[in-house]
């Protein structure tokens, strides 16, 4: 019991961190910086979710 609500506790704030991270380094990126940025986390993204559903089929 204890060691979910620890995961759950470091979950949250590693999301929180990772948030204020992003969004300091998005605003000092360049709008070319910036879109190969989204092209590599599209790519990151599917790849992902092939992996999954491979996993699932």
């Amino acid at each position: 019991m204890m060691n979910n609500n620890g995961f759950r506790n470091g979950a949250f704030w590693g999301s929180l961190l990772g948030a204020s991270v992003g969004m300091y380094f998005g605003t000092k990126m360049t709008p070319m910086q910036r879109r190969k940025m989204m092209k590599s986390a599209r790519r990151a993204t599917t790849t992902l979710r092939d992996g999954i559903s491979s996993f699932w089929g």
